[in-house]
């Protein structure tokens, strides 16, 4: 070997020794290694984050396609119903209609009303003596109705029917006691339109109680034992199904006014109960009743 090169070795040598780490623990050692080790890891676990965040993309839009297919198939699927439930309510509305005009249809010249009072209607409280012999009283509602001049009281939870048509009109009293209303009629007045002769009065008035299906029967002078409000002129009973009717005409300025009641058989065993509170009810009416002229 020449001088010459000898001295480039020893040169490239001493480059390569100052190039050298000068760490000469053990300790500096492993902290270099660990620092390799971490620089490569924090690359490592870079390339996995870009890697799950390209799968959640990927399965967000194979997800979006499924789900498109499955609404539009739905909507398909769910056009007939939807048609069948748009054309439920008018075809509801149809019938209803139908049933209402039928209904009207059959209700011509005859007006038929619930009456249904407010808190301007006039109430009092009264004094009575119960089915025990004892002092009681009770709360009742004042009843007018205009073109039949009368007036009287009943009790204020009872139900109240008028009826108008072309003979006339009918003031209908029903007990309720808290059950619903109980049929037959407590206390009915009737008034035919027309100004009849009374022969002609009490021949309509049988008229309609057999159209009713009711039979005349012999009176028991139901009427005359309570007392009549005003000019009686005769007493009659008709019957259906064990239930008496008992009317009575009373003759007053404007006309006859037919004053009805209802009594039941003793082989009524649904409405012999009833017969003693009708009868207690029926007193009340007739003790507040009065002419207004």
């Amino acid at each position: 070997m020449s001088r010459n090169n000898f001295d480039e070795t020893m040169e490239r040598l001493n480059k390569y020794y100052e190039k050298m780490p000068t760490q000469s623990s053990s300790a500096d050692i492993m902290a270099n290694i660990k620092k390799k080790k971490k620089r490569n890891w924090s690359w490592a676990r870079s390339y996995q984050r870009w890697q799950v965040a390209a799968l959640v993309v990927l399965m967000l839009g194979i997800g979006y396609v499924l789900g498109a297919s499955q609404l539009s198939g739905s909507n398909e699927s769910a056009s007939p119903i939807d048609s069948a439930a748009d054309q439920a309510p008018m075809e509801s509305m149809s019938i209803m209609m139908a049933e209402e005009e039928a209904e009207d249809q059959e209700a011509v010249g005859e007006n038929r009303t619930l009456e249904s009072f407010t808190s301007e209607e006039e109430t009092k409280w009264i004094q009575l003596v119960d089915e025990e012999g004892m002092d009681d009283e009770k709360l009742v509602r004042r009843l007018e109705i205009e073109g039949l001049s009368f007036t009287t009281y009943y009790d204020h939870e009872f139900e109240l029917e008028h009826v108008t048509n072309e003979q006339g009109q009918s003031i209908k009293v029903f007990a309720n006691y808290g059950q619903g209303r109980v049929e037959p009629v407590l206390f009915e007045v009737h008034k035919f339109a027309d100004s009849n002769s009374y022969d002609q009065a009490v021949e309509a008035y049988k008229t309609m109680m057999i159209e009713s299906g009711y039979i005349e029967v012999e009176t028991n002078n139901f009427f005359e034992t309570i007392g009549v409000p005003g000019q009686g002129v005769e007493e009659f009973m008709f019957e259906k199904d064990g239930v008496y009717a008992h009317v009575v005409p009373v003759e007053h300025v404007d006309g006859y006014y037919f004053l009805r009641t209802s009594s039941f058989s003793i082989g009524n065993t649904e409405m012999i109960e009833f017969s003693e509170g009708f009868g207690r009810e029926l007193k009340v009416i007739l003790d507040e009743f009065s002419w207004v002229y």
